[in-house]
């Protein structure tokens, strides 16, 4: 498909099969550790007061949290469930942030080498396989400047896209405070 403000083919399916790839190889042996580190001691017991109905780390926003309890509830309480959340946020951030680059530059070949490029970054990798906040925080911010970044190049049918930007904003802020500053 052509974008109209683009004489270039968007790369739309290559995108999916990056972030696609992606997501299985963050699945790939994701229960391992198989015991919390590094900062899921601050968060996995979070998750689990919450499921017990208790106040957990008042210092951070509840989105994130809510997200690894309702895993744990869901899936169970051990380490592949606690960082599903955190896996699935890495895969459809990068999927928005490669919708973000095109719709920013029109221009396949930066589309998809910023995608691989995400893709291969180990902070993004590492931080996707870890039961925090922080991925589910970044997952929203870039939905988010995705859907402005399309209001932009679309206007006629912007309105919606922004108010569900400032949706997804606010819910990045759920997600953790530190995202404040780029929204």
């Amino acid at each position: 498909m052509q974008a109209s403000f683009s004489n270039e083919r968007d790369p739309l399916g290559w995108c999916a099969l990056i972030a696609a790839l992606f997501l299985g190889l963050l699945f790939w042996r994701l229960g391992i550790p198989s015991k919390i580190y590094f900062d899921e001691t601050h968060y996995v017991p979070a998750a689990r007061q919450l499921i017990e109905g208790l106040r957990a780390n008042p210092e951070h926003p509840m989105l994130g949290k809510a997200a690894i309890a309702g895993s744990i509830r869901l899936l169970g309480d051990y380490p592949l469930a606690w960082r599903v959340p955190s896996a699935l946020a890495g895969a459809l951030g990068l999927f928005a942030f490669s919708r973000l680059v095109w719709l920013a530059s029109g221009r396949r070949f930066a589309t998809l080498a910023a995608t691989f490029l995400l893709a291969t970054n180990f902070i993004w990798f590492i931080i996707s396989r870890i039961a925090m906040l922080d991925m589910i925080m970044a997952a929203f911010g870039l939905c988010a400047l995705w859907l402005l970044a399309a209001a932009m190049r679309m206007p006629e049918r912007g309105r919606w896209k922004l108010a569900l930007a400032g949706v997804l904003m606010g819910l990045a802020l759920g997600a953790k405070w530190s995202i404040a500053p780029l929204l």
